[in-house]
């Protein structure tokens, strides 16, 4: 994997990872959502929404980034890597519990990710379906 490839993983987890917390945290400041203006209003007025949506921008990027050198099945399995950085942030942030079931779901997880096998290289860039 090139350094490129490492520096998009990393970002990817970073961002997705920060997004949930920052997401926690909009929500903790909001209260209660009932989906009127006023929530709305609320909603935006915290700037952890918008560390959100910086984050989700952010992993965006880092996904195409990754999807040039990648092919799309191994990617997208891969990236459940995520759950266990969102899931130890949990606890480092928030306190939240993490038990047995937790820690063997962790695992099984990376060991899904293991038995997918190694990225196979993406091919030439190729047009899209329909176009030319």
């Amino acid at each position: 994997m090139t350094l490129r490839a490492w520096l998009a993983w990393t970002l990817l987890l970073g961002f997705e990872t920060l997004c949930q917390i920052a997401l926690k945290f909009a929500g903790r400041a909001t209260g209660a959502f009932d989906f009127s203006a006023a929530a709305f209003r609320a909603a935006l007025a915290t700037p952890w929404l918008w560390v959100a949506i910086g984050c989700y921008l952010g992993a965006f990027l880092a996904w195409l980034t990754i999807l040039r050198a990648s092919t799309l099945s191994a990617a997208f399995a891969t990236s459940a890597v995520v759950f266990i950085a969102v899931m130890l942030a949990s606890w480092l942030v928030f306190g939240e519990h993490i038990g047995a079931l937790q820690l063997l779901g962790a695992a099984v997880i990376v060991g899904g990710i293991l038995l997918l096998g190694a990225d196979a290289p993406a091919p030439p860039s190729t047009t899209a379906p329909g176009s030319r």
